[in-house]
């Protein structure tokens, strides 16, 4: 199997994602392509088997993000609970970058030509941080992607 275009890509996609996969819209798809085009820098066709794996894996994560924020309107204002829906696809989104991050360190050729910068939300140098909802964390402790609701002292 090659992934000639994102096309293929993007059916991959929706073959992982199983019934969920018709949460996403088809410019959803195009935005997910497009980001793991932008994250892991690699063209088409990927014709090598770990990279077409951790492709299709960095696109489900990508169409998971859209469904998380997508669940975000399951709040309750109020009473600040959060729906299951919501805290099932943070903790997935979460152990995905800890399974990409882990496979990076133990085969370090093939993503070696994937910027840093691009993967794993945003930091940036001058000690600003945000998490995934673009809050900004500078002064917590966890102060990459933090999912949970931000305490307040």
């Amino acid at each position: 199997m090659a992934l000639t275009d994102s096309a293929d890509l993007i059916e991959a996609i929706q073959v992982q994602l199983s019934s969920s996969s018709s949460l996403v819209t088809e410019d959803g798809y195009d935005a997910v392509a497009d980001s793991v085009s932008q994250e892991l820098g690699w063209a088409y066709p990927i014709i090598d088997d770990t990279k077409i794996y951790w492709a299709i894996k960095r696109g489900v994560r990508h169409a998971l993000f859209i469904l998380w924020v997508a669940s975000a309107q399951k709040f309750k204002f109020k009473q600040v609970n959060l729906q299951h829906r919501f805290d099932h696809y943070g903790t997935l989104l979460r152990e995905m970058d800890k399974e990409f991050e882990k496979a990076m360190e133990t085969n370090p050729a093939v993503f070696a030509g994937v910027s840093t910068y691009k993967m794993f939300g945003t930091r940036l140098d001058a000690g600003f941080a945000y998490d995934g909802m673009g809050r900004d964390v500078t002064h917590y402790k966890d102060n990459y992607v933090n999912f949970a609701p931000l305490e307040t002292d």
